[in-house]
């Protein structure tokens, strides 16, 4: 039986992991909206790769603007945001949409990364109605739960594509072919007997 022949096979692939986290959030959002059973904890999901997302974007664009990027890694998100912004020229008013996401984003990521456990006490003035039973079975929230929703999701999705649009069009990086904010790398790959 003679030996197989070998090819020696070559693969080289540039990875942009904020791309693969933009799709992941889309995955979570979309999966959420298909299926109400366990749809919050998709919606959790999606907000915490939204946060990964443009944290992964920011260590992404920042080479291409400062070239000594790998020593401002350490900053918080909003720090690397902040001085982005500086060096493009964009001015954020972080109080109002699409900026006002950011904080909300990292500060539910960063009490999900950071979970401590919490006593939760709320009090409300209820009519004595039809209604009342399933409103005692339902549980207090977290700020955490309250935020994880559908609307917020979306809302973070909205707003996020509109902040990494602008830095991107604005830090006017189109032309070394990097193909946009959301565009995944590229492979290439060879085949040699």
């Amino acid at each position: 039986m003679d030996k197989p022949r070998k090819a020696r096979v070559t693969k080289q692939r540039d990875v942009r992991i904020h791309a693969e986290l933009w799709h992941t959030a889309n995955c979570l959002l979309d999966a959420g909206q298909k299926e109400a059973t366990g749809s919050a904890h998709q919606f959790r999901a999606s907000l915490v790769f939204r946060a990964f997302y443009l944290e992964a974007f920011l260590n992404w664009l920042g080479p291409h603007i400062l070239p000594h990027w790998k020593y401002l890694e350490r900053l918080n998100p909003k720090e690397k945001l902040d001085l982005l912004n500086g060096l493009i020229g964009v001015t954020p008013d972080y109080a109002s949409p699409p900026w006002q996401i950011v904080k909300d984003l990292f500060t539910f990521r960063n009490t999900l990364a950071h979970g401590k456990p919490e006593s939760v006490k709320t009090e409300s003035l209820e009519d004595i109605d039809d209604i009342l039973d399933r409103k005692l079975g339902e549980a207090a929230k977290t700020q955490w739960e309250q935020f994880g929703t559908e609307a917020n999701a979306v809302k973070a999705k909205e707003d996020v594509q509109r902040i990494a649009e602008l830095l991107y069009k604005t830090a006017n990086v189109q032309h070394d072919g990097l193909r946009g904010p959301f565009a995944f790398g590229s492979q290439i790959h060879s085949a040699h007997l």
